[in-house]
């Protein structure tokens, strides 16, 4: 990343920052946010996703700005703070791409699936759908939530008021549940 490195003039800027400044958090964001958003796109192949982890980059340092400790120098700590956010996004990406099950079978850019493999995954996408509906309601509803809207444990967790660790639960219930029918049609190993 190519960026203005904040000079030992700008620990003030730094102090501001942990105070809880929003226009030192602004001073920050207008200085390192175009070198950051051209490496983040760098490092997701221009994939318009890039945006998205951009904010969540600016999003965590504002969080952790009463803990920041640099080291060495912002542009590192920065840094890291972008490596975690790329790496936590395409680990989600590959969850979502491995784990999603859409009523369609997705296309494929290489070629066009076979008429038996749209039969055969329309038919898993029956038998895992018809698994999730025999979940109990507020685990059904976490596990949709999850799966289907591709929501955040946080995310659910602070729509229906239960705690982050509940909807973990829930979900690794109702994930072996799921598992446990498919294993009975013999999908899965």
């Amino acid at each position: 990343m190519n960026f203005q490195e904040i000079t030992p003039d700008d620990g003030l800027l730094l102090l501001q920052l942990q105070a809880g400044d929003i226009t030192a958090f602004d001073e920050i964001f207008n200085r390192f946010a175009d070198p950051v958003h051209t490496y983040i796109k760098m490092r997701l192949n221009g994939s318009e996703e890039a945006d998205d982890v951009l904010q969540e980059v600016f999003i965590r340092l504002w969080h952790k700005r009463q803990a920041i400790n640099i080291h060495s120098s912002f542009r590192n700590y920065l840094y890291t703070i972008v490596q975690h956010c790329i790496s936590d996004h395409l680990r989600a990406a590959k969850r979502r791409r491995r784990y999603t099950l859409t009523a369609e079978m997705p296309e494929s850019e290489a070629t066009q699936p076979a008429p038996d493999e749209q039969y055969q995954y329309k038919q898993v996408y029956s038998i895992w759908h018809g698994a999730m509906n025999t979940l109990p309601g507020q685990m059904r509803r976490i596990y949709s939530m999850k799966n289907e809207e591709q929501r955040s444990v946080r995310e659910i967790a602070t729509e229906l008021q239960l705690s982050e660790q509940t909807v973990k639960n829930q979900l690794h219930t109702a994930g072996q549940r799921i598992v446990k029918i498919l294993r009975q049609v013999q999908l899965f190993f």
